[in-house]
């Protein structure tokens, strides 16, 4: 299940260049929704896996390290977040289930494993429990409290 979909070498790129990258990213991100607005399924979910796979690779790229809070950070930690619970929703709508819930999982699972790297950030740890509780609830509804949680950074 843990496919890379993305080129080794655009993935190494993505890496090496995160401001890029997170360019990369959002242009990922508005061509999945575009794709799945345009009944267009199967490549909304090949684009989303490819997005999700680039917004992890930008979350865990090695990155200056600060006492202050970037609002970067906070962005590629929600979009990471978002584009979990967005790709897991289409894989449910196609009944890959398990598939969903993997998506689910490997999310939780590397926001578990940075949430050290941000121990001294608060902002940054609030952010990344309310996203894990989100996706404990299925990733779908989120409530006003969690929302409000995402978005005070």
């Amino acid at each position: 299940m843990n496919l890379q979909r993305l080129c080794p070498v655009y993935r190494k790129w993505l890496q090496l260049n995160p401001s890029h990258a997170r360019e990369h990213r959002i242009a990922m991100q508005v061509q999945t929704q575009q794709a799945h607005q345009a009944g267009k399924y199967n490549e909304a979910r090949r684009l989303g896996y490819q997005t999700f796979e680039a917004a992890k690779v930008v979350l865990t790229a090695l990155q200056p390290v600060t006492d202050t809070v970037d609002k970067s950070i906070h962005e590629d930690i929600l979009a990471f977040g978002t584009m979990a619970m967005y790709l897991s929703s289409l894989l449910h709508k196609e009944n890959k289930k398990h598939e969903a819930h993997h998506i689910l999982q490997e999310c939780h699972q590397q926001l578990i494993a940075i949430l050290p790297l941000h121990a001294s950030k608060p902002s940054v740890c609030k952010l990344i429990c309310a996203i894990q509780v989100a996706l404990e609830k299925g990733g779908g509804a989120m409530t006003a409290e969690h929302q409000q949680a995402l978005t005070l950074h």
